[in-house]
């Protein structure tokens, strides 16, 4: 009787056993979450950067547009914390001060933005008729009623100089042993954080106060 002496049969696995699905699974989870955490950073990272540089074109943009207005100018009619007056320039050379030279630069609330405003007659009026509106004012005349007043006659128009500010307040100061006048305006830039204090300044180049 003959035997058969043959080798044990090896018994092959197929497909993974339970615990080997479940490790797997919580590898993929915790790569997944690795993954967007990562991504998450880059992306805050990303938009940091981009809005720093748009903080810094603002702040740019705004120093530009600032000295445009207070480094030509001839005198600071008045300045507050909430506004500044300039007499921009003497255009019809009487050495006073006449409504049409006048800017005002304040802080638009309504608006959240920086403006300048001016007086500004209709393209339809004669020279005359222009010269008989632009009053002449002493030095030390109420200038936020001269504002009003041109205001309500619809004879103020407006520019924007810097948008999407949360605050802004003016300061001025006289330098010792001249008459240049420093200007400084700190300004509170609106982002998708908290808002950025932004320090600008410039200086009248020669003070030139009216004579009445």
């Amino acid at each position: 009787m003959s035997r058969n002496h043959g080798h044990p049969r090896s018994h092959h696995r197929s497909g993974f056993t339970l615990i080997e699905t479940l490790l797997a699974v919580c590898i993929t989870a915790m790569v997944g979450t690795g993954i967007a955490t990562m991504m998450s950073v880059l992306s805050r990272d990303i938009g940091l950067q981009y809005e720093a540089r748009g903080v810094l074109v603002r702040t740019s943009t705004a120093q530009t547009r600032l000295s445009a207005y207070v480094a030509p100018a001839r005198h600071v009619l008045d300045a507050s914390t909430s506004a500044l007056v300039l007499w921009l320039e003497d255009a019809r050379e009487s050495n006073s001060v006449h409504a049409s030279e006048i800017r005002w630069i304040r802080h638009d609330e309504q608006a959240d933005s920086l403006v300048v405003e001016f007086v500004a007659f209709p393209e339809t009026w004669s020279e005359a008729a222009k010269a008989i509106a632009d009053t002449e004012y002493p030095a030390h005349a109420d200038w936020d009623s001269v504002r009003t007043s041109f205001n309500s006659r619809g004879l103020l128009a407006t520019a924007p100089l810097v948008d999407e500010i949360e605050h802004a307040s003016f300061s001025t100061s006289l330098d010792a042993g001249d008459e240049t006048r420093l200007v400084e305006l700190m300004l509170h830039l609106k982002t998708n954080q908290e808002p950025v204090p932004v320090l600008l300044g410039d200086a009248i180049r020669i003070s030139r106060p009216p004579l009445q």
